[in-house]
């Protein structure tokens, strides 16, 4: 038997195991500590099917409800990027409507408003203060996260004790001129520089931005090969799970497109009631750093508000450099905490 013949029966040994491990129910991973809480459920939000996934080594601590990108781009799946967050906090992962394990066939995009995902949010944060008590909460929102965190937490502050954003969303069409300004200098020959701002509108088109973003290093600057095998390697998701998540990502905004470019951070929240952090990435032209700047240079905090720079990021710095991310973030929760 030749060794090109055995290593293609080990490779199909090894696919076929991975292929029935994941048709094995979903579950997650125990988690060490003084009184830990690791687990997987679904609950009915408005009006659907949800899932929580809720994870801490003292479900005593304070709560941390990640509000991921999109919309559509569930977080769950690579969850354990963050997971030395687990021994400060209770970190919930919550597959919003339309994303991933929340992705059903029937799900119907016409749900998709930013009324709706802020009634789940709210329905979510009830829902963790019947399961683990009134610790303190703070909301961390992620790209499309952050259009939803910031308006959340504005309009129900007695309910939160901070916001963290990442990669905060401010103006999506002011974006786009920060970006193309950006995307003439590194790549003067890419067809969409000789477009106005306003034929962003279009979102094939806005995707299109996106995606030259990120080949010239203005975007997450990580590549989807490189999270595979940890998102395969996810417990809590299965097969069916993955067709799922790649559906609602590439679904992304486009049923509310309308609604999401014409949102405005610094008209709608002129004012954060809450402690705030935002984390940016220097290299970021999803969500420009001057945009952010400006926003935050107005922005009335009567808590108090920090703006940090990651040098080496884009638009994922929990991704590119996550020791310092993690750092960042717990030193906010405990200032936070602290208070209360």
């Amino acid at each position: 038997m030749t060794s090109i013949r055995l290593l293609g029966i080990a490779v199909g040994l090894t696919l076929a195991g991975v292929i029935a491990w994941k048709m094995l129910p979903a579950r997650t991973s125990p988690i060490d500590g003084p009184d830990p809480v690791a687990e997987l459920v679904s609950a009915e939000i408005g009006g659907m099917t949800q899932w929580l996934l809720i994870r801490g080594a003292d479900r005593n601590a304070p709560i941390l409800l990640w509000l991921h990108g999109g919309p559509g781009s569930a977080q769950m799946p690579v969850r354990s990027v963050t997971e030395a967050l687990e021994r400060h906090f209770v970190v919930v992962h919550w597959d919003q409507r339309g994303a991933g394990k929340s992705n059903p066939p029937d799900f119907d995009p016409a749900t998709m408003t930013l009324e709706r995902f802020l009634a789940d949010a709210r329905e979510v944060t009830q829902s963790l203060r019947a399961r683990l008590g009134e610790q303190p909460l703070i909301v961390l929102g992620h790209s499309w996260g952050t259009m939803l965190g910031a308006r959340l937490v504005a309009r129900w502050p007695e309910e939160y004790a901070g916001y963290i954003a990442v990669g905060q969303q401010v103006d999506t069409l002011r974006g786009v001129e920060i970006a193309l300004d950006w995307l003439r200098e590194v790549a003067p020959d890419s067809e969409l520089t000789a477009m106005a701002p306003e034929a962003f509108r279009d979102h094939a088109l806005y995707v299109r931005l996106m995606q030259e973003l990120e080949a010239y290093g203005g975007g997450m600057n990580v590549s989807l090969a490189s999270m595979l095998p940890r998102a395969l390697a996810a417990p809590e998701y299965r097969l069916p799970d993955y067709i799922r998540w790649f559906d609602g990502a590439n679904r992304g905004s486009g049923p509310m497109w309308a609604e999401y470019r014409a949102r405005d951070l610094i008209e709608e929240v002129p004012r954060m009631p809450v402690p705030m952090l935002v984390v940016a990435g220097a290299d970021d032209m999803n969500t420009p750093v001057s945009l952010v700047r400006e926003w935050m240079d107005g922005v009335e905090a009567p808590e108090g508000k920090r703006l940090v720079i990651f040098a080496e990021s884009g638009h994922a710095p929990f991704l590119t450099e996550t020791g310092r991310f993690v750092e960042t973030v717990v030193a906010f929760g405990e200032e936070v905490t602290a208070e209360e």
